[in-house]
């Protein structure tokens, strides 16, 4: 059998997602007996490599951060995580289409034909909670001062960034598309149960504007296949990048989508993250999202088409 492999392909993955890997791998071999594949949970060395593989074209795939000294690899991608303003900078680059996004600054002007009327201010290293996410008028930035924000209100503990607005939705709408080696694993919407803040600026700096906010939203499985596309237009502009948790809004006023973050640090793979464990209760547990789309056939799929595209 071992006379038979023609390449080869590890993954390393995050040890919660043992299990998961291992379905995968099943399938990888019954879809194409010439790859030798192995999944090794965290860490990799060069010990840990069946000495077989090391004679075969091989590619291998971190989806947890790699070490920064490893063997030679003829081929490899891996997670790499970006600042949400390097995100976006690499979306212009890329010409995907993204709302204006910079630091936030007391005191700074924004110009409106670029902002439009409101804005958005969110935390930057913060994440995934939706906390102190607020909306206000653009011509009112250059008057906020600390005073105005809530005592407990994360301004006061992280640095901030201002995004331009859009209404998405009755209530405040994203979606969210996992795509592994450009395969769309699984989707959802999110919607806030929370109105969208009147327009006084008190309370609007009580009142968060986010969806992901696990208290106050609704989260289902979604399936769109527009929405998919664009996820699959946006992982393109990342090759580099096995797993991207794609965030984006659709304009209420157009239809126009927008990428709003790609989440590159690996830690989406909510199947069986830790992070991910009330987000996968709300869709309803982790066979429901590998239904969906028939998860481990497709990341099988991905894997064989990627190692014979890579691995030379």
């Amino acid at each position: 059998m071992l006379a038979n492999l023609k390449k080869a392909v590890i993954v390393v993955y995050r040890e919660e997602n043992a299990e998961d890997f291992q379905q995968i791998a099943r399938r990888v071999k019954r879809l194409d007996s010439s790859l030798g594949v192995a999944m090794v949970p965290e860490f990799l060395t060069s010990k840990m490599v069946p000495p077989e593989f090391l004679q075969l074209p091989l590619l291998v795939i971190y989806l947890c951060n790699p070490p920064e000294t490893e063997f030679a690899i003829a081929a490899k991608i891996a997670v790499k995580e970006m600042s949400k303003i390097e995100e976006y900078e690499h979306f212009k680059r890329n010409n995907l289409p993204c709302l204006p996004i910079e630091r936030f600054r007391w005191g700074m002007e924004l110009d409106p034909k670029i902002y439009g009327d409101w804005v958005v201010l969110k935390p930057e290293h913060i994440q995934s909670t939706g906390k102190d996410v607020n909306m206000v008028s653009t011509k009112l930035i250059p008057t906020l001062t600390i005073q105005n924000f809530p005592e407990e209100h994360l301004i006061r503990q992280d640095s901030y960034l201002v995004q331009n607005f859009i209404k998405c939705g009755e209530t405040p709408t994203h979606f969210r598309v996992t795509v592994f080696l450009n395969e769309v694993l699984f989707s959802s919407r999110a919607r806030s149960k929370l109105s969208y803040p009147k327009t006084d600026s008190s309370l609007m700096l009580n009142t968060t504007v986010a969806s992901n906010m696990r208290e106050n939203r609704s989260t289902q499985l979604f399936q769109d296949e527009e929405i998919n596309n664009f996820a699959r237009m946006v992982a393109n502009a990342f090759p580099q990048n096995p797993l991207l948790g794609i965030d984006i809004l659709k304009d209420d006023l157009t239809g126009k989508l927008y990428v709003l973050e790609v989440n590159l640090g690996g830690n989406t793979w909510h199947f069986s993250s830790l992070i991910g464990e009330g987000y996968r209760f709300d869709l309803g547990g982790r066979n429901a999202m590998v239904r969906q789309y028939n998860a481990w056939d497709k990341a099988a799929s991905a894997l064989v088409r990627k190692t014979h595209e890579l691995a030379k």
